[in-house]
Order: C-alpha cells, then sequence, then structure tokens
C-alpha cells in the first residue's frame, strides 16, 4: 500500500510543478504602430538575386496592383514576382522560388522593397486601404513551413525612402499537412 501511495505523491508533485512552469514557447511578435521597429527596406532584400523584373528572364509568375501610394493623384504599379518555370500555363514550382516586390512608377523606374529566396514558402501580397491621414502601403505575407510573417512596407516615407515594419511574426509547427503554404 505505501508503494502505490508513494506513486500518487509522486504523480501529483510532478503534475504541480508542471502546471507551475513556465511556458517555453515565445509570444508572437506583433507591433502596432511603434516608431522604433521601422526599419530601412534593405531588411527585406538579399543582395545575391539581382533585381527582375516581371516577366523577363524566367520571373514568369506576376501579381500587380495599382494604388496612389505617394498621395500625388498618381497611381503607382506594385508588382509581385517569383522566379519558376510555366508548364502548361501553371507555375510548376520547386523547392524554393526567390520572390521580389517592387514599386513602379510611370517612367518606368523601379524601387525594389523585397528580395528573399523562399524555401518551401509563398509569399502573398496586398494593399491597404487609405485612411485620413494615412496613405496606402503594401502588405506581404511570407509564408514557410516553420514561419509566418507579415511585412508592412510604406512607399514612400516622409525622407523620401521607403520603409518596412515586421508587424506579425510567429514560429510555425513545421511537420504535418499543414506545413506547406498553398502556392498559386
Amino acid at each position: 500500500m505505501t508503494g502505490k501511495r508513494r506513486t500518487w505523491q509522486l504523480l501529483g508533485c510532478t503534475l504541480l510543478l508542471a502546471c507551475g512552469a513556465e511556458d517555453p514557447r515565445p509570444e508572437p511578435r506583433v507591433v502596432q504602430n511603434s516608431n522604433d521597429a521601422v526599419t530601412d527596406v534593405s531588411e527585406f532584400i538579399d543582395s545575391a538575386i539581382p533585381q527582375a523584373v516581371a516577366g523577363d528572364g524566367g520571373w514568369n509568375f506576376q501579381q500587380s496592383a495599382m494604388a496612389d501610394l505617394t498621395g500625388d493623384g498618381t497611381p503607382e504599379r506594385v508588382v509581385l514576382t517569383a522566379r519558376v518555370e510555366v508548364y502548361r500555363g501553371r507555375p510548376a514550382w520547386d523547392d524554393g522560388q526567390p520572390w521580389q516586390v517592387y514599386v513602379e512608377v510611370a517612367d518606368s523606374s523601379r524601387t525594389y522593397l523585397y528580395s528573399q529566396r523562399l524555401q518551401l514558402g509563398t509569399l502573398t501580397m496586398r494593399i491597404t486601404q487609405p485612411e485620413p491621414n494615412r496613405l496606402p502601403s503594401i502588405l506581404m505575407l511570407e509564408h514557410l513551413p516553420d514561419r509566418m510573417r507579415v511585412i508592412e512596407s510604406s512607399y514612400p516615407e516622409a525622407n523620401g525612402r521607403p520603409s518596412a515594419v515586421v508587424r506579425f511574426e510567429r514560429a510555425l509547427n513545421p511537420q504535418g499537412e499543414l506545413a506547406s503554404p498553398q502556392l498559386p
């Protein structure tokens, strides 16, 4: 009887200790309107990837949107592109693609906001709605098997240069059916 009682006591102590332990998982990184989190877009540019133009040299996947990002009444073209071969009209995704996002103005000059190779991942881009005293910005959702983050880029900031901020970043479980992002 003493052995059973001791086992139950040990089990109870173990449960109490486990319940009181701190959760080792990091909190999601969520930033809202924090000026000290704003950075230059160079943090999101891999200089080993040459600047590309959608449709040229294998950069066959492209999506674009028009928006007045500067408030001057003239819309700029925001382009998302990935280097991928097209087979029978569909992208033939492999295990990793370089992705780029750039803003193109009327004179065809481009400002690059993002240039990264995403291993088994995808990038989605959206334009925010303008708000009173706030111009539209570019949201990029980076989805990898082990991480998801939302990057917001403003074009241009008050200093005339684009800026970016990570609005959300979270580590993900890289295992199972839900680990791989859905490619377009």
